[in-house]
Order: C-alpha cells, then structure tokens, then sequence
C-alpha cells in the first residue's frame, strides 16, 4: 500500500487570508464580540492577586489619587516654577530651580534608561571616556525627552479619564441601584462625550456626540438628588466664575463639614452658642431656610475679617481695591470694603446655592 504524501496545498479559507499578508493571530477580527456587545467589562475577581487581597479601597484610592497627580504634575511639568513666580517671588528668586535644570544637573536613572537602554551603566562606568561620553549623550537627548514627556503623560490622564467613565457606564447597566446611591450625592458626574464635523446645507459644524445618551443618563442615574457638598471648579476651564462663588462653595462646604462631621467634638471643644445654630440648620439649604443659613454664615465670616483678613485678599482686589487695604477719598473707610465684600458680593453668591423649594 502506497503511502500518502502530506499535501502542502493551503485551503481555500487560508488562501483568502494570504491574501492581505496578515500575520497569524493578528489577523483575527471581533475576538469577543458576544462579551463586547453585552457589555463585559472586567475578568479578574476582586482581591486575585497578594498584592490587592493586602489592600483596603481607600488604600487604592489614595495610590490612584498620587498616580494621576504624578501624571498631571508630569503633564505640566513648570507648574511649581510658574507658582512660585507668581506668588513667592523672593524665594524664586533665591532658588530659581525649574524641573528641567534639575534633570540637567542632576543625572535620573530612570529618565536616562528611557532615554537609551543601557545608558546609566555607560555613566556610571569606571572607564572616565565612555562615561564621559554617556553624559553628552545624556544632555543631548534630554531635550527631546523633556518635549515628550508632558504629550504622553497628558495622554495617559485623557486615556484613564475616558477608561473610567466606561467604567461608570459599565456598572450603572450592571449595579444600578448600586451606582444611583452613589450619584445621588454628586452634582457632577464623568460622561464620555465626542465631537464631529457635519455639513448642513453645505456649510461644517462641530456636532456634540452621544448628547442625548448623556442626558438621558444622567437622569436616570439621579444624580444631584440628595448632594449637600458642592463641587468645586478649581479646574479654571470654565471662564468668568466669580471668584465670589468659589469663595461661597467653599464656605458652604465648611459649615456642612462642620455641622455634619461625626468628630465635630474635635473642632468645638466648647460648644458656643454660635456652634448650636450651626447644628440646628437643616440640609440641604433651600431657598426657604437660606436666610437662616446666611445669618450663621455671616457671623463666622465677620470674626475671619478680623482675625485674619489676609484670607479675603483675591476678593478685596476683584472688586478692584489694593491689599493691604489703602484707604482713600473713595474709600475713607474699611467697612465699606468689608461690606461690599461680605454683605454684597459673598451673600448673593451663598444665597444663590440655595436649592429651591420642593
């Protein structure tokens, strides 16, 4: 019996795929699709790993928070200079230190691995020439990894930002009664927009992408149902907010904070009769109950004035007055400024985040 000689003939299927020079295992399309389109997100099971099953969710918090602090400070690397700059102008000018000149005088091992593996081996050799000439090599390339680095790392942020709002889509289809709890206490909430050019009647605009999707979400998410703390916009992306309406937000928060914190007993060690109205305040503040709130709000913020009104420094000089305070012709006095401050410009702040009447 004659044996079979193997056929080294491709099929018909593998002959299609020859086709477009695809190497193998990455020519293969919609790998799990069916997960993709019910909306799987995840595979590993809380606490898999030694690393996790040791860590709290306030460890990870915390380990979150310094990592995308590191990716914004890395992003925006001459922050601290330009800070310093504007608001310690002597000690600038003591040591004027920027993040660059650092890298420069100081040789990183990392940033020099990353610049050329195996670089920090040719700088720190024995050999005075090859380190010599390593250390050149160092200085030349540190520019192009200085222009690099704040483009990736504010990459990286826009990435996890867009990840964890998936995240949040993810587990409200999944665990909604879960995620409209936790909404219900913000006034702010991720959604992952998109913008792109349509042409109506021949003329392009930039159209909002999954608009109604977000605002359908939203609500039925409930967020903002029962938030007493205000966010904050320290983002300075949204232009012309009053300084008077942060500084309001802030003092908000304060009183919530005060009123409402378990270990109160820490900040009052001698409840005043001040503290007592403070306690006696309903939540959240309405419209109705606004005038109550004001009138223990204004209390504190007179007693600030007097200990310390370095504290209301960016609002004097928003209203265009000098600090210290000058008194002159069209301000013989400093109540006037004090009221124009607190009276006027932080009382219809505070007032306006009065929620309405339900």
């Amino acid at each position: 019996m004659k044996r079979k000689r193997p056929s080294h003939r491709q099929s018909r299927e593998e002959r299609k795929k020859s086709a477009t020079g695809i190497g193998e295992g990455i020519d293969r399309f919609f790998v799990g699709g069916e997960r993709k389109i019910a909306g799987f997100m995840h595979i590993k099971p809380p606490r898999w790993t030694r690393e996790y099953e040791e860590m709290r969710v306030r460890d990870l918090v915390r380990r979150i928070q310094d990592d995308l602090e590191e990716l914004v400070a890395r992003a925006y690397p001459t922050h601290t200079e330009e800070w310093q700059q504007r608001f310690a102008p002597n000690y600038w000018r003591e040591f004027p230190i920027t993040y660059e000149s650092y890298l420069r005088c100081v040789i990183n091992q990392s940033v020099a691995e990353e610049l050329c593996p195996g670089l920090w081996e040719r700088i720190i050799s024995q050999n005075e020439s090859v380190s010599c000439k390593a250390r050149e090599e160092y200085q030349q390339v540190l520019q192009q990894f200085l222009e690099g680095e704040p483009r990736h790392a504010a990459n990286a942020l826009a990435f996890i930002g867009k990840q964890a709002a998936t995240y949040l889509e993810h587990l409200f289809v999944r665990r909604s009664a879960l995620m409209t709890e936790v909404a219900a206490k913000y006034d702010l909430w991720p959604v992952n927009l998109g913008i792109r050019d349509k042409k109506v009647k021949g003329l392009t605009r930039r159209e909002l992408q999954r608009l109604e999707f977000a605002r359908n979400y939203l609500v039925e998410l409930g967020l903002n149902l029962q938030c007493d703390l205000p966010s904050g916009h320290e983002s300075r992306a949204e232009h012309r907010i009053s300084p008077f309406k942060l500084a309001a937000k802030t003092l908000y928060t304060k009183m919530l904070i005060l009123k409402e914190d378990p270990r109160r007993h820490v900040w009052f060690p001698k409840i005043t009769p001040w503290a007592k109205q403070l306690f006696a305040l309903t939540v959240p503040m309405t419209k109705r109950n606004s005038q109550g709130w004001w009138k223990v709000a204004k209390i504190y913020l007179y007693e600030r004035w007097d200990k310390a009104q370095k504290e209301f420094k960016p609002l004097i000089k928003h209203l265009g007055f000098e600090y210290p305070i000058e008194l002159s012709s069209r301000t013989p006095y400093e109540s006037n400024i004090k009221s124009r401050v607190i009276d006027n410009g932080l009382k219809d702040a505070f007032m306006a985040l009065a929620r309405p009447d339900l």
